[in-house]
């Protein structure tokens, strides 16, 4: 297997900032904040499959897959997340430290490709579009999830962090690049490849029901020829 990692811009900016400030959240933490998110990533129905999470982070998302049976994968640039990853899976999955635009996977090797939050902090989005597709088996399914334009993500990441989260578009500086997708920008990503749409609510606290925005994920399969 390959183990090369991309050098664009972005991509070093989001190592440079999550090696600076990994994020790891328990369980209950994250599946609190995203209660849809268990049923929206499909953890339970990959028994047996070959399941890869491109951006795994500290690996929550695919402890869930590797819970449920399935043969988890999960790859992530950024190394202090890879060593996370690995301490909360316990060798139930495999993590490697790799690009999600050079998957170092052979092509047709997996049944399911999932990816959280991800596809958003790359400028060169359709290199891992790319390599998602690359790595799915015919009739393989995708599931991508990625910031809505029209949430209130961006207001709460500006007021939490300050300029140093400024949004990194329209000619604006940040260091983590963040790219805010629409229904039509999103579908024109994976052309032509047909797409399942849907949004997503998130709260930072479901009890206090403190609105934080929008997901908008993108599910869709492999052409069989």
């Amino acid at each position: 297997m390959m183990n090369v990692l991309s050098s664009t811009s972005a991509t070093q900016l989001a190592v440079a900032h999550w090696n600076e400030s990994p994020l790891y959240l328990s369980e209950q933490e994250r599946y609190s904040r995203y209660p849809w998110l268990y049923e929206a990533a499909e953890f339970r129905y990959h028994q047996g499959r070959r399941v890869l999470e491109v951006g795994c982070g500290s690996g929550c998302d695919v402890l869930q897959f590797a819970k449920h049976g399935a043969k988890a994968y999960g790859i992530d640039v950024t190394p202090a997340h890879v060593v996370l990853a690995r301490q909360r899976l316990m060798g139930l999955a495999h993590i490697i430290y790799a690009d999600g635009t050079r998957i170092p996977f052979a092509s047709e090797s997996f049944d399911y490709v999932y990816s959280c939050g991800v596809l958003h902090h790359l400028d060169k989005p359709r290199e891992m579009v790319q390599e998602i597709l690359r790595v799915l088996r015919p009739g393989g399914r995708f599931n991508v999830l990625v910031y809505n334009r029209w949430s209130h993500v961006p207001l709460i990441l500006m007021l939490k962090h300050g300029l140093k989260w400024r949004l990194w578009i329209e000619n604006s500086t940040a260091p983590v690049h963040i790219e805010l997708y629409t229904v039509r920008k999103l579908r024109a990503i994976f052309a032509p490849i047909r797409l399942t749409i849907k949004k997503y609510e998130c709260y930072h606290n479901q009890k206090l029901g403190q609105f934080i925005g929008w997901f908008l994920g993108a599910k869709g399969s492999k052409p069989v020829s």
